[in-house]
Parts: C-alpha cells; structure tokens; sequence
C-alpha cells in the first residue's frame, strides 16, 4: 500500500504552514490563474515558492490546482508561462479538470505529476485507467461514489493513487456537470465562479402537489463527514485524504486537519479494529463549520434525504479561539569531526537521509584557551531561526585544538544551507520548449441534421422531417426505435455511469455510432475495441479548446460535441470541423445523484417529472432516470439558436444538433418547422421565452 497521505487546503501562506504544522502530508492550493476558486484569496507566485520550499523543507507536498476549462487563448498564450513558474519552484503535482491542460502537462513538463481533479467525475475503473494510460499519476474520485466503487477501482488500478474527499462542503451536482451557476447567472463552475444557486431555496411540484414538507433547502447537501469510516476508505484502496476549504478560515483549516491527524496516526498505530473515534473530537468537528451537521451517506448509498439540509443552507460555525500550532521541526543527526591537523567538518542528515555538510579549515593546537565541548555544541546546536533541531550529536575532537567560534558558526550554516539545498534540489523536474498550435483554419461544410430525442413519441414525430439525417436514442430504447425508424440511428449512453450499470451497456451491432457522456464510458468503449470512429464526444466531455481536441485526437476519438459555455467569438478560434453545435435544447444545468424526488416523496422508480420553483417563479423540469439512477435539472428557458444558423455556418460545424428531452410530440414538430425555416433561409419568430445561452455572453 501507498503511504497514506493527509491532504490539506490553504487559502494562502500562512494557513499553509500551519495546516504542515498541524499535520498535513500535503497541500493542494490555487494560484492567481485557472483555480476552481476564483474569488479566493489564492497564492502570487512568490507566496508558493516560499510555501513549497517550506513544505519540502517539512516533508510536505504542494499540488497546485489548475482545475479550470481553458479557453484556445488562455491556454496558447498564458499556460506554459504560468506552470513553468511553478515547476521551476518544484510544485509537486497539477490537479487538472480540462484534458488540453491534461495533455499539456505531458507534453511540455513531462515528469510533472498530474492529479485528474474530481470535476472529471470519474466513478469507475475504465475512467480511472484511460487516464492513467496516458500518464496520470492519481486520479480524485467523484465524491457521489461508494466504499464499494473505490475499491473496484483500485483493484483494477492497483498502482494509480487514489484521492478521495473526506470533509467539507459537497456539491449537489456531479463535479464538473453543472451549468446551473453559468447558465443562470453567468457565473461557471467550470471556470472557478460558482455562485451557489443550489444554496438558494426551490418549492417542488409533483403536478399540483406541494413537496417541501421538510423544508426549501432541497438541492443543499450537508457536509462531508467521514471521520468514523476512515478504516474503511483505507481499505478500499484510498491513499490520499482529501479536505475541503480552500476558501475556510486559518481555525478551521489546522483545525480539522489536527483532528484527521489524530485519527489516520491511530488507525497507523492500531489497526482497524481498534479504531474509534470520540464523541468529543466529533464534536470538535462539528464546532469548526457544518451545514445541519454531517453525511456520510455517499460511502454506502447512492442518495437519501440524510443527504440534504432542507432547511438552512449556510455553514455554521462555533466560536474558536484560534491557538496557532507550534513549528514542526526537522530532526537531524550531527556528526562533528574536529581532530588535530585534520580538516573542521560538520555533516547533518535528516530523517530520509539527507546530507548537508561543510568542512573547513585545518585544526591547528591552541596557544591559548582550547575549545571544549561545551563550546562545540554550544556553536553547532544553535539552529533556533531555521526549521530544524538537532536529534542526535555525535562529536569527536581532541583536547587542546583552536577552534574559533565563528569558524564553527559558518560551517553550521553552511552545512544547513547545502542540507536545504538538497532536499529542494530533490524536486526539480523537466522543462521542454514551448510550441504553440498552429491556428485553427476551419472550412466551411455542408452541414447535417442530427437529433438526439428520449421517447418513442419524439422518435415518431422527427421521423416524419426528411431533413434530419441522424438521430440518437437511449441504449434502453433502442430496439423499439429500430422498429419504427430504418435510417442512422445513434445510441446515446448516460451522463453518469456507476458499476452497477456497466454490464447494459452493450452497443448493439446495427447501431450507427455512440453519443459517450462521460470519461468512464469512453474508456469502457476503448477497453473493448469499439470503433473509434462511430463514437461522438458529448458536450459533457469538454473540448473547450484545440488542446484537448488534439489529446482526443491522439487516442484516435475526433468527433465532438461543442460545449455549452463557448461564445461565438470563442469558436473562431476552435477547430470546429469534426464537431457538431447544438442549436435547441433545454440545457442540463445539473446532473445529480442525489434525487428530489426519493427526498420528498420517496422513490417511485417511475422516471418520474417534477418541478422546481425559485424564489423568481422561473420553473425547472427534474427528469428522473431511474434506470441509471440520477436526475437531470433542466433550464426554465429553451435554448435556441435557429436566427443564428447562418453564422455558425462560417465556423465550419459539421452538424447541427438538437437536443429533444421532456418535449411532447407537438413541441417536436413544432420546433422542427422552425428549425426546417431557419434552414432555408426564412425568418424564425420564437412564440416564448427562450435564451441563445452564451453564444453571445460567453463566461468569464
């Protein structure tokens, strides 16, 4: 087994030393670009060179996050800069969302460790090995999995690190699938700017129904708390232990990793059988912040109403009397040589053998007061203002030497000079030279229909346009559409895919291609030799920029669908030439293990529909699949974008995409004779509220 790792947030350098000196094995923070904490106070360059050699000098690791998705422009002209900064200052690892960062880790700073960040919500092996065949050294698990599904992954990826979450703040939402803030508020998750809108309170409607008999709070999770089951996620193959709060207070951050400390040194020292932890250090935790106390529902559940606050959203919080922890010191062994006629010498060798040492000058013999021993030590051993203390000292010297005290003074700090010196020197990695992409040179083509639809009476009502040329259905449905429809038919596979559903999905030999969700579907399809060229990218696999298209590229997948979040003016920089657009939809704004549904009412395994209201009337359909066991949040407002189809054109799509999900037949036909005008050049009029998304807005 890995040795197992405490890892800690900082918000900046002095909540850094102290979570080492409270017992962090590492620490994951942001820098002033490409964070998930955008608002956070994060680190200037010169904060981490400080914070990673004061980490290194403590056995502490650092891993920077880069964990946003990255523009053509951001990613071309700021990235190499920006990450060679913090190679050149030994960063231990990157953690990575965007899979043109992922691939540009590996190009240019090859031996750099990459982290794949939780917002690549990897649930199952084949998501965990793709990465780690390409190169990644750890992967951060979906927080929504089991005890059961972290262990499956570790079983088939015996030598790929496992970081799991432990404390702090959940997302309601899949990392890296919600839109909600972005959508609402132009506000992206995806680029470190979450608002929160699943803080805010929602009434839920099952038809006129009122559902909220617990209270509003229904999308708000309670915090992560698995204090009690940490023997368990050790044994499941879980190495690294991951705390939440980059943006938390100094008192909470040394706070809660002081009490994990206690407990892993525990589980180290006992063993699982004797491993238990305290009311009182449970208490403790729930005095640093909590929201309606804690869960630890995921590790053995897929969702539950233990799950959610439902009635207050907001962290509270004891009143802590913050006392900072006293500096951990560097235990050495120093070994002093002082013999007549021989050269001074000091040497200092830490815990994991490192060697510091100075020889100076020749000894000669006193003519006046000889040194002692006394003297020696007292010269050597006066390392108060540096990180170290002196374990062991071992001096061998003659009587009647001269040995100035000044002379013993320099060699000390230059044998701790060289010892720093090593251990940081440990940590230098390579750096190759910077190539950019060459720019996108999109052509214009003639462009296809394709339409992805979840009934049979969507099915019905788009079979009947000779102007669409694909169309794709859920595996589950897919024999019953190959009855009525002869044409190109897609299979379209879940956003989420958990272990419980691996063995349905099996793509059926008539099926035309694959529309893959997600990084785990994609490595199922991989791992059994699935036609690379049937298979499409969905907009959740996130080809934000040329970087990722070319890493997609590279294991021989290039059809794509664009993402949500791109404006037009971001396209022209894309090459958008194997990709489809979607042009209507109502935008999946969430996807979600947790289900309002079981919450309220309990589960009806029926795929049920309900509503959500927010506090501006604006209504959102929650779609229930139970058939893979999640829900989908749909956007109030469709998203459409027919008046716009001539100048999409000029971005070289290969396809023109609509998305059909809880529409009825009517609205299907309806929405397809304005598609069919836009087409042929005719005027569109949208009859109701409708939004182009961010075509036009894009996100910051």
């Amino acid at each position: 087994m890995n040795q197992l790792e405490l890892l800690s947030p900082a918000g900046d350098l002095d909540i850094f030393k102290a979570v080492v000196n409270a017992g962090a094995d590492a620490v994951y923070f942001g820098g002033d670009l490409f964070g998930a904490r955008a608002y956070a106070k994060n680190f200037s360059i010169d904060d981490a060179k400080e914070a990673i050699k004061y980490g290194h000098l403590h056995g502490v690791k650092s891993y920077l996050t880069v964990n946003t998705l990255l523009k053509n422009l951001e990613i071309e002209d700021k990235l190499y800069d920006y990450l060679k900064a913090y190679v050149e200052n030994g960063i231990d690892a990157f953690i990575v969302q965007d899979f043109g960062v992922f691939n540009f880790i590996r190009e240019f700073f090859p031996d750099t460790h990459i982290h794949v960040s939780t917002q690549a919500s990897l649930c199952i092996e084949y998501g965990a090995k793709f990465f780690e065949n390409l190169g990644a050294s750890r992967i951060v698990t979906a927080r929504e999995i089991s005890l059961e599904e972290i262990g499956k992954i570790h079983m088939a990826c015996p030598e790929l690190e496992i970081e799991s979450f432990i404390h702090g703040a959940l997302c309601v939402c899949y990392s890296g699938q919600c839109l909600m803030s972005s959508i609402l508020g132009g506000r992206s998750g995806n680029r470190g700017r979450c608002a929160q809108p699943c803080r805010l309170p929602y009434d839920a409607y099952d038809n006129d129904l009122h559902l909220n008999k617990k209270g509003n709070y229904i999308l708000s999770p309670k915090d992560f708390c698995t204090i009690k089951m940490l023997p368990e996620m050790i044994q499941s193959g879980v190495m690294s232990f991951k705390i939440e709060g980059r943006m938390k207070q100094i008192e909470y951050a040394t706070g809660v990793v002081s009490v994990y400390r206690h407990y892993i040194d525990q589980y180290l020292y006992k063993g699982p059988n004797n491993y238990s932890v305290t009311e009182e250090d449970f208490k403790r935790l729930l005095d640093y912040g909590n929201r309606s106390g804690f869960t630890s529902l995921y590790l053995n559940q897929k969702n539950g109403p233990d799950l959610i606050t439902f009635e207050a959203p907001s962290h509270t919080k004891a009143d802590i009397t913050y006392t900072p922890f006293e500096e951990k010191k560097i235990k050495l062994h120093c070994k002093v040589t002082a013999l007549l006629g021989k050269e001074f010498k000091i040497t200092f060798t830490d815990e994991n053998g490192n060697v510091g040492e100075c020889v100076s000058n020749v000894i000669e013999s006193s003519k006046n007061r000889a040194a002692s021993r006394e003297d020696i030590e007292k010269a050597v051993a006066g390392l108060g203002n540096t990180s170290y203390v002196i374990d062991k000292l071992d001096i061998d010297y003659d009587d009647g030497i001269f040995l100035p005290v000044s002379l013993m003074k320099n060699a000390r700090r230059e044998a701790i000079e060289a010892l720093s010196n090593k251990v940081l020197n440990n940590n230098s990695k390579q750096i190759l030279e910077y190539k950019k992409l060459p720019k996108t040179l999109n052509h214009n083509q003639e462009i296809e229909s394709f339409v992805a639809l979840q009934t049979l009476e969507q099915l019905e009502a788009v079979s009947k346009f000779s102007i669409i040329d694909y169309i794709a259905v859920p595996l589950s449905m897919f024999d019953d559409a190959r009855k009525l429809y002869k044409g190109k038919l897609f299979v379209t596979l879940p956003a989420v895919l958990r272990a419980d559903y691996i063995d349905r999905i099996i793509i059926p030999d008539d099926a035309n291609g694959v529309i893959v969700s997600s990084y785990d579907e994609l490595g199922l399809l991989l791992e059994n030799n699935y036609p690379i060229d049937k298979i499409i990218l969905d907009h959740r696999l996130y080809t934000f920029n040329n970087r990722a298209l070319k890493g997609f590229s590279n294991v021989g997948v290039i059809n794509n669908c664009i993402p949500y979040e791109l404006s037009m003016k971001e396209l022209n920089h894309r090459n958008n030439n194997d990709s489809q657009m979607i042009v209507y939809s109502r935008i999946p704004m969430m996807i979600t293990a947790n289900c309002t549904v079981k919450n309220t009412i309990g589960c009806t395994k029926s795929n049920k529909h309900i509503k959500l209201v927010d506090r501006k009337n604006e209504e959102f359909i929650v779609a229930c699949d139970c058939n893979y066991c999640y829900n989908t949040i749909y956007n109030s407002k469709k998203y459409m974008a027919f008046d716009m189809i001539d100048e999409i054109r000029s971005l070289g799509i290969k396809q023109l995409r609509l998305d059909f999900t809880v529409e009825s037949s009517t609205e299907v036909v309806d929405t397809l004779k304005s598609y069919q005008a836009a087409l042929e050049g005719k005027s569109v009029k949208y009859s109701e509220d409708f939004t182009r998304g961010h075509l036009k807005r894009g996100v910051e």
